[in-house]
């Protein structure tokens, strides 16, 4: 009957890309100020533009809640399809941004590990080099404003199997400083993904998984390295942001047998609550180049997520949907994880300091089959800062008010809940 409704070409219905929602929306008006400022255009220079920086630092404190009435839409269309997790496929787990300084790590997630099922992965987004000062003890006189350093201890009790080392603080100490944290890494048995295009392929249940990753950028302007940080513009609004390497990365990991292609990217605008429509776009496209998983870190507040039909014809694209065709003609499914917030951090703020712990079921010849998502909390030990479940913080009235919005922003059906 879809046949026929649609002609002999099934996708003859299609629009055009450009369109339909997410490139045709509707701009947000009469926003405060700070909600438009955004490092990650490139556009201005923190500290020297010293208005912006200013505004910056007001969006740090009261975050941007808001987007357009297309994506809102979109999203809470999206929110009661997204799939729970099943039995029997292969299992990833995934953390966002990992920057934690104060106080001793030693043992900072272990009240959250029996909550990351399978393989896990997350975004070191601070360098780790033994012998220099971290942040809190006068890095920043040395190094600048926003060089991060922190201790071993933090990879020590760094509950993950492959880590992100391409992001805006990779060259906070330089080359040899990212050097020596990826000596750290890879001497912990973890292995490291995107610094001069490694990708990593895990076996997972049988199912080998491959791993790439990319950043929006660097702090360091221009970027002075002899290394590929595997850099792609991502906040460059107005652009048509060439995806090929990332293309040719993810065509490579699947030559050399990855039958399931994690995407893990740096991106995003910092402090905001919703992906703006442009990297709902560009996460299209990702999608389209091959990627299964698109996970995402950078923003540092939780995003919500998505599925996206590949090569399924009578799923038009539009508004509540994220439909895409490729080459290959290969029916699958995919995810993109827009951002999953901070898994341990300094910031000052509850939407800040609360992260997820988010869960794919993949399976081969399928893609993506189901979802989990579970909250965490970074919190105050004294002069340390440890993980806990947000379920176990639900009678302080602000976690519980968290609690609530992120069941909103998220949607509850994919929800991982504590066993009674």
């Amino acid at each position: 009957m879809i046949a026929l409704a649609l002609g002999c070409a099934p996708d003859a219905a299609w629009p055009e890309r450009t369109e339909t929602f997410p490139w045709v929306y509707t701009p947000e008006e009469d926003l405060p100020p700070y909600a438009d400022v955004r490092v990650e255009t490139e556009t201005w220079v923190p500290l020297e533009d010293l208005e912006q920086t200013a505004l910056y630092v007001q969006k740090s404190v009261f975050h941007r809640p808001s987007a357009p009435d297309e994506v809102l839409e979109h999203f809470d269309a999206m929110r009661p399809t997204l799939p729970p997790l099943g039995a029997g496929d292969a299992v990833l787990s995934f953390v966002g941004d990992v920057m934690m300084f104060e106080g001793d790590p030693t043992g900072f997630a272990d009240a959250v590990v029996d909550r990351m099922p399978g393989l896990r992965a997350g975004n070191l987004e601070t360098p780790v080099v033994p012998g220099e000062p971290v942040t809190r003890e006068g890095l920043t006189p040395r190094w600048g404003l926003y060089a991060f350093n922190s201790r071993p201890a933090l990879l020590d009790a760094l509950p993950l199997d492959v880590v992100q080392l391409v992001n805006n603080h990779a060259l906070d100490l330089g080359d040899p400083g990212l050097e020596r944290t990826r000596q750290q890494v890879v001497g912990r048995g973890m292995l490291g993904v995107g610094l001069d295009g490694a990708a990593p392929i895990v076996v997972v249940d049988g199912l080998p998984v491959g791993f790439v990753a990319a950043t929006w950028g660097v702090n360091v302007h221009p970027p002075v390295t002899s290394h590929d940080l595997g850099i792609v513009p991502f906040g460059h609004l107005d652009e048509d942001i060439d995806l090929s390497p990332v293309a040719r990365d993810i065509a490579a990991v699947r030559r050399r047998g990855a039958h399931i292609v994690v995407l893990m990217v740096h991106w995003g605008y910092e402090y905001e609550y919703y992906p703006d429509p442009h990297f709902l776009q560009l996460g299209r496209r990702l999608v389209q180049a091959g990627a299964d998983v698109v996970v995402g870190s950078g923003p540092h507040a939780v995003e919500p997520a998505e599925l996206c039909a590949v090569n399924r014809p009578e799923e038009l694209p539009g508004i509540g949907t994220c439909s895409v065709r490729t080459r290959d003609g290969r029916p699958r499914t995919a995810a993109i994880l827009y951002s999953l917030g901070d898994f341990g951090t300094d910031l000052a703020t509850i939407p800040l300091q609360v992260g997820l712990i988010a869960s794919v079921g993949v399976r081969d010849g399928s893609g993506v089959t189901g979802l989990a998502w579970d909250p965490v909390a970074t919190v105050t030990d004294g002069p340390d800062r440890r993980l806990i479940a947000l379920d176990d913080l639900l009678g302080d009235a602000d976690y519980a008010a968290e609690s609530e919005r992120l069941d909103a922003l998220l949607g509850t059906g994919w929800r991982r809940r504590p066993a009674p």
